[in-house]
């Protein structure tokens, strides 16, 4: 098991957008590890109709696949950053395609595979938070 300094809680949850249910398992093991609650969605249509629902509090940060069944990370990108209420969400794009160039404005980028520090060092930035990473 990988040593991790947790987090303060924040009361606003992650969302994860991620598709391939091991990897949607993963990282939602090392964003709770790391002191995140999370919310997944397993589409860009879910991750929609979960932001847009009013559901409060909105999360604190995206974790955002770019690869998804029913629309591209970019596409579902775009129209986060077209919904004023969305639009200051920050987002860390997680995908396996490190050909891809990367969205301007994103927090970040990890690609798939990479240590779980990488992406908890991606989150903690895009939050605000900082914790020993070895």
């Amino acid at each position: 098991m990988m040593p991790v300094d947790r987090v303060a809680p924040s009361s606003a949850p992650v969302l994860l957008v991620e598709d391939d249910e091991a990897s949607q398992r993963a990282v939602q093991w090392v964003l709770e590890l790391g002191g995140y609650a999370t919310v997944t969605a397993s589409s860009g249509s879910e991750a929609l109709g979960y932001l847009l629902a009013g559901a409060l509090p909105l999360p604190s940060l995206i974790v955002l696949d770019l690869k998804l069944p029913d629309m591209t990370g970019d596409v579902l990108y775009g129209v986060l950053r077209a919904q004023p209420q969305l639009s200051e969400i920050p987002v860390v794009v997680f995908t396996g395609h490190p050909d891809i160039p990367p969205l301007p404005g994103v927090a970040g980028t990890v690609i798939k595979g990479s240590h779980p520090d990488v992406l908890l060092r991606h989150v903690d930035a895009a939050c605000g938070h900082s914790r020993d990473h070895r």
